[in-house]
């Protein structure tokens, strides 16, 4: 359980910290959110987590104007607190205070920061690392032309509902088409297949979330010298990729070994996927030692 968080202006024990019942926050899912992975007191990869942040604060009409070098003390001083070094910190910002408006829609002005942290069990993703995921593909289509799509909203019921039915079919990740049928995003993560000794993966304009990781994964590829490219894909691609894996903030790079009961590629982790993550990893160490040296 996260210790202390930081409140609308305070640090305090989480015990202690109370949330107006009316923030539409928890009445509307009217919020954004990021989820940050921090190795040695550092926040990875901040800058591009803060531009979303404020990205989907624009579009949902959030009053918000905390400068990146504020919000980042802010997120210092939390796993200062906590006493962290390796953790994955959430910064979660709604509309605030309901204020009995009649109207469901009224922009609000005292918006809710909300920031808290715990500490990441690396040995469990590597477990999972080790051995792959396995997806399902669920039963339902995402809206990839909704504004939601862009952004980590509050409103997250439809990716826990993609994740519950992946479990449901005992599978670790569930596989999101969009509305076009069309390859979309991972439930919590984004979606990635090597063909022919390509990295491929969908575009944001076919529902994928603009992730972080996602675009650090085209950075090392391109600088490693692999074929990466951007391009609408279905799921008979993936299911005869050579290869497949998943990334998120806090998983980096998951191979995806399995689909709907079925191996992809040779039905294990692929070297282009351990190659990826090896090269993004070396890329978090470049960050760390440049964070180091301020």
């Amino acid at each position: 359980m996260p210790g202390t968080i930081y409140l609308n202006g305070q640090f305090l024990d989480h015990a202690d910290a109370a949330l107006d019942p009316l923030d539409r926050g928890m009445l509307l899912g009217d919020g954004v959110f990021e989820t940050i992975r921090c190795e040695e007191g550092q926040l990875l990869y901040h800058v591009g987590h803060f531009a979303r942040l404020a990205r989907g604060a624009r579009i949902l009409e959030i009053p918000w104007n905390l400068s990146n070098e504020e919000l980042l003390a802010l997120c210092q001083q939390c796993l200062d607190a906590n006493n962290l070094k390796h953790a994955r910190l959430r910064i979660t910002l709604t509309r605030g205070e309901y204020f009995g408006s009649p109207e469901i829609s009224a922009p609000g002005t005292a918006p809710t920061l909300l920031i808290h942290a715990q500490s990441l069990v690396q040995e469990t993703l590597e477990a999972q690392r080790a051995r792959g995921w396995s997806g399902h593909v669920v039963n339902f289509p995402i809206n990839h032309r909704s504004p939601l799509a862009q952004i980590k909203s509050t409103s997250y019921q439809e990716h826990l509902l993609a994740r519950r039915e992946a479990r449901r079919h005992q599978a670790d990740e569930g596989i999101l088409l969009n509305s076009d049928g069309l390859l979309a995003e991972g439930a919590m993560s984004n979606l990635f297949l090597v063909r022919s000794g390509e990295v491929l993966t969908p575009p944001i304009e076919d529902g994928a979330l603009p992730g972080i990781t996602r675009l650090k994964i085209g950075i090392v590829a391109l600088r490693s010298g692999m074929g990466y490219r951007e391009t609408s894909l279905t799921l008979e691609d993936l299911q005869k990729a050579d290869e497949a894996f998943c990334t998120s903030a806090i998983t980096e790079v998951m191979p995806l070994v399995m689909i709907a009961g079925k191996a992809i590629g040779e039905g294990i982790p692929g070297p282009m996927t351990a190659r990826l993550f090896a090269a993004l990893r070396a890329d978090v160490t470049d960050y760390l030692r440049a964070m180091r040296r301020g």
